[in-house]
């Protein structure tokens, strides 16, 4: 007989786990309060660039600018309103602004996701079809000493972790390679292996061969408590049902903490708010994705369609859409292009990334529980990293061991 998995959360992070669980010989029934990969999973670039993961706590960051994180056309932006419900969370996240942290934490990250590039191959070669670009990223800067200090960082990544060595460009190399560049453009940086995905292809790739395998998937199913007896969780409960299971996997995103209390595991988690503005039929027309270096913002281009977006915005867990936040980011964009972009349609959309104050994800068992997991915080790389995240999280339910060094983002490592 089969070993039984609830997963809570039909993200993108839900998914991919299910998927390689279920490749082990596991039942496996996903649950999601709303349709699988609707959420945080939905509107974001889909870069596949794991040459570029970094913690979003940086040296300075809270101390030199703190003022400026007030200000709504502030890539980082933290709600005024909503500094008292975070203050816990935002006293923790300062205590790792700072160089050591950030290069231990960027080394982790870097280090778990040299394989990112393989497992994408290797999912498109086991049939999954879904929509993915091999045509690397083209960093675009106004100002040469931010190009500088990006090139330093992605250098440092080459070298240390085996990433793609960047190379620096002209302006006019830039002007060759993206025509729809405006000239205010003083250069930019390539890596011309990275890859780019449309995200809602992923996540429907992986839900279509779920059903296809055998795997239970309940939408509009909301978990709203866990059974345990001594040190194990013996069942879920929704509204309507309750569900018996061996193990149990939390991956339910920014909302991963509220659930975890529920259980007595304190997890630091808030949602870091990004925007996205998806046009179809673009005038504009981008050959690859453009990272814009000195405003943090970014253009992807898809079949038939561009997405601009770029952000992060603490406010609380909530889905408002704040409509001066998206002009922010058409602002930003304009400034790096030589004609307005508009197309056909547009969608605006708003998301929870998972974040923790040290920007690193939660991946492991829960502590003081035998068969409860959790797989949250992956801030703004669960996209790339949802293969890693799902072959480890099978891994340690199947065995209790992974391949991958995991140390680093253990589910203890918050604890008082």
């Amino acid at each position: 007989m089969k070993e039984k998995v609830v997963i809570i959360g039909g993200g993108i992070i839900g998914l991919s786990s299910a998927y390689y669980l279920t490749q082990k010989g596991f039942e496996v029934i996903v649950l999601d309060k709303g349709e699988f990969g609707e959420a945080c999973s939905k509107g974001n670039q889909g870069w596949i660039c794991p040459a570029l993961h970094e913690p979003v706590p940086a040296p300075g960051l809270m101390t030199e600018s703190f003022k400026m994180l007030l200000q709504k056309d502030s890539p980082l932006y933290i709600k005024p309103s909503a500094l008292p419900q975070l203050s816990g969370w935002v006293t923790q996240f300062m205590k790792y602004c700072n160089e050591r942290d950030f290069e231990a934490g960027e080394t982790a990250l870097l280090t778990l996701s040299q394989s990112t590039l393989k497992l994408f191959d290797s999912l498109q070669s086991e049939g999954l079809d879904f929509e993915l670009h091999k045509k690397g990223i083209l960093f675009a800067f106004l100002n040469q000493e931010n190009l500088n200090q990006k090139m330093k960082r992605l250098e440092n990544g080459a070298d240390a972790h085996g990433h793609e060595s960047p190379v620096t460009l002209s302006a006019a190399e830039v002007q060759e390679l993206e025509p729809s560049l405006s000239n205010r453009v003083i250069g930019g940086i390539l890596l011309s292996k990275q890859y780019h995905i449309r995200p809602e292809t992923f996540s429907k790739a992986l839900t279509k061969r779920l059903l296809a395998s055998g795997a239970d998937l309940r939408a509009n199913t909301e978990v709203i408590d866990i059974e345990r007896q001594d040190k194990e969780v013996i069942a879920v409960k929704t509204k309507t049902e309750r569900i018996e299971a061996d193990h149990f996997l939390i991956a339910t995103g920014a909302w991963s903490g509220t659930l975890a209390k529920r259980i007595g595991y304190s997890l630091p988690l808030t949602a870091g708010k990004g925007y996205s503005i998806t046009t179809t039929n673009p005038t504009v027309k981008i050959q690859r994705p453009l990272y814009l270096g000195d405003v943090k913002a970014g253009i992807t281009p898809f079949n038939n369609a561009v997405r601009i977006g770029g952000t992060m915005e603490l406010s609380g867990i909530n889905t408002n859409l704040d409509k001066k936040r998206v002009q922010g980011i058409r602002s930003a964009v304009s400034n790096y292009l030589n004609e307005n972009l508009t197309g056909d349609t547009e969608e605006e959309w708003t998301g929870m990334r998972p974040m923790t104050p040290d920007g690193l994800p939660v991946l492991g068992r829960v502590p003081n529980y035998k068969n409860l997991f959790v797989s949250t915080g992956h801030g703004m790389v669960g996209m790339a990293m949802a293969p890693a995240t799902g072959k480890i999280m099978s891994d340690l339910i199947h065995s209790g061991q992974t391949e991958f060094n995991i140390q680093p983002f253990e589910p203890n490592r918050f604890a008082v």
